[in-house]
């Protein structure tokens, strides 16, 4: 008889493991809820190497290929001066973080990069500065026109909407792969109102109508700008001030089956109180997973109070894709129950459900087997799950014991952290 033996969760140490003899190759392991994380930080490319002489614009050793700058003022922000002696030709990352650097100094900053050669530049970090409006678009599409092999654009805490990114469609994107758009206010603002005046003899009357960018015809050249992005494997849209139809026409174009798309963060949107929108955004990956189903899709979904009402819109799309996280949603054991009767053909390997307080009755919903068919020997084919404080105790890990030995799922990896009540050195046997 095999055991797993997990560390206590008190200790918040991982777990060695082993699993039944059947699988003895694979390792199951209670991870820290640190490793594999799905978010990215908005900080994308690291210092190579730190000036002695200058703390804030990072990177400027004679060796390193960074050119970085971090909480200056905008008229701090000199590139040849940050450049110094190197060959422009090797750098590969340009970083300004929490420089309030609006669009006219990004413009400016622009014209003397594009002075330069960079045929190795890769990474491009604007993160948390002021950029707004077209001229910001317009800028950006410069310098990837100067630098066209650029795959990593962190645009994270600014002040863009969607539309001011409409200027970079084109083929300096070919190589874009990472593109971070969190905490912007993407919304695509609507149109000035247009007045229609009508004279009769009794008097006049004005009517007043506006018109919304978020029609469909405004929002076509959202397909074109993605199209536009043939490598584009991760998308961040966290905490992103979004309408509906402006996400939903973005998401459609993302996941449509010409792309590459891996990755898809979407945390705290409050899709909890926008359930129609959450549906129509799993009918088109239902839709778009009919005609692609080998593509990998990650979407992570936490913290969008989701609530067991979420839950029931996701399971009844028919929409399949590779990992979800539904961390921090509220989730109770009337949704995992839900999931249970879902997973089998969800395509699910992955599934992080941290925390969510279902508990052990949580557990017992969860692995319940609703289905008589087996897909490759199991019920289904999740090999990651996180449990991370979810209130779980040993009668968690009898249950999912028990789940494995019937053949619920190849679990490879379990996440169980932070349950308080899950005693030191607890084991569990199959």
């Amino acid at each position: 008889m095999a055991t797993i033996s997990l560390t206590s969760a008190r200790t918040e140490q991982p777990a060695l493991t082993a699993l039944p003899k059947t699988r003895s190759s694979s390792s199951l392991a209670s991870l820290t809820s640190s490793e594999n994380d799905a978010s990215i930080n908005s900080t994308l490319c690291e210092p190579a190497e730190k000036s002695t002489g200058n703390s804030d614009c990072l990177g400027c050793g004679a060796h390193s290929r960074e050119v970085a700058f971090v909480d200056l003022e905008p008229a701090e922000l000199n590139i040849c001066s940050a450049l110094g002696e190197r060959d422009s030709r090797t750098i590969e990352c340009l970083r300004i973080n929490g420089c309030r650097m609006d669009s006219s100094t990004l413009s400016m900053l622009v014209n003397d990069l594009c002075r330069l050669e960079l045929p190795n530049l890769h990474t491009v970090d604007l993160s948390k500065n002021q950029l707004s409006g077209s001229l910001a678009g317009a800028s950006l599409a410069r310098l990837l026109g100067n630098a066209p092999l650029v795959r990593t654009l962190s645009l994270g805490w600014n002040n863009l909407s969607l539309a001011d990114l409409r200027d970079m469609t084109g083929p300096s994107l070919a190589n874009m792969a990472f593109l971070d758009l969190r905490s912007n206010p993407l919304h695509v603002p609507a149109r000035k109102s247009s007045t229609k005046r009508s004279s009769r003899k009794t008097g006049s009357r004005r009517s007043s109508v506006s018109v919304d960018d978020n029609s469909a015809d405004d929002m076509a050249w959202v397909h074109a700008f993605v199209k536009s992005m043939p490598a584009l494997s991760h998308v961040l849209l966290a905490q992103a001030n979004i309408a509906d139809r402006a996400l939903i026409v973005l998401l459609d174009a993302l996941i449509r089956p010409s792309t590459s798309i891996e990755y898809i963060g979407l945390e705290w949107l409050g899709l909890g109180s926008r359930l129609a929108s959450l549906s129509t955004i799993f009918g088109n990956i239902a839709s778009a997973g009919q005609k692609n189903t080998s593509s990998p899709l990650h979407l992570n979904l936490a913290a969008n109070n989701l609530g067991d009402g979420g839950i029931s819109v996701i399971t009844s799309t028919g929409a399949a894709m590779t990992s979800l996280t539904l961390a921090c949603n509220f989730i109770t054991e009337r949704g995992t129950a839900m999931l249970a009767k879902w997973l089998p053909k969800s395509g699910l390997t992955s599934l992080d459900l941290s925390d969510n307080h279902f508990g052990d009755q949580g557990i017992a919903s969860l692995v319940s087997i609703h289905s008589d068919k087996l897909l490759d020997g199991h019920y289904s084919q999740i090999r990651l799950l996180g449990l991370n404080s979810c209130c779980l105790s040993d009668a968690s890990l009898r249950i999912v014991a028990d789940a494995l030995s019937c053949r619920w799922a190849p679990l490879e990896s379990l996440r169980i952290l932070r349950n308080r009540r899950i005693s030191p050195g607890a084991k569990i046997s199959m």
